[in-house]
């Protein structure tokens, strides 16, 4: 099985297409943008309180991380069905093994 969650992908974040080389590295950006909003959400809250651009950046940065989230997500599923196609194929192998019947007790020689 190949480790899907090493593979490159690309996903579609505001305006721009945004490509990750794995899993972890996707996982970074989404703590990045969660960074970034709690700094602005610091702003926000601070005597005066923050701007429209600010406001404005908060929006993009959930945005964002709606899509990373859902990047995540759908990284994950693809993981999973190919852990369960490995996890079939090895059951699938087990089975198939040539298996002595006159052997019940291991190690017994009688």
């Amino acid at each position: 099985m190949t480790d899907i969650l090493d593979e490159f992908r690309s996903v579609i974040v505001g305006p721009r297409v945004e490509r990750f080389q794995g899993y972890d590295a996707l996982a970074r950006r989404a703590e990045e943008l969660i960074g970034w909003m709690q700094r602005i959400e610091i702003a926000l809250g601070a005597t005066p309180p923050g701007s429209e651009k600010d406001w404005h950046d908060l929006a993009t940065a959930a945005e964002a991380l709606v899509a990373i989230t859902a990047a995540q997500e759908a990284w994950l599923a693809d993981y999973d069905a190919a852990l369960a196609r490995a996890i079939e194929q090895a059951r699938g192998d087990i089975r198939s093994l040539n298996i002595q019947q006159g052997n019940v007790n291991a190690g017994d020689d009688s």
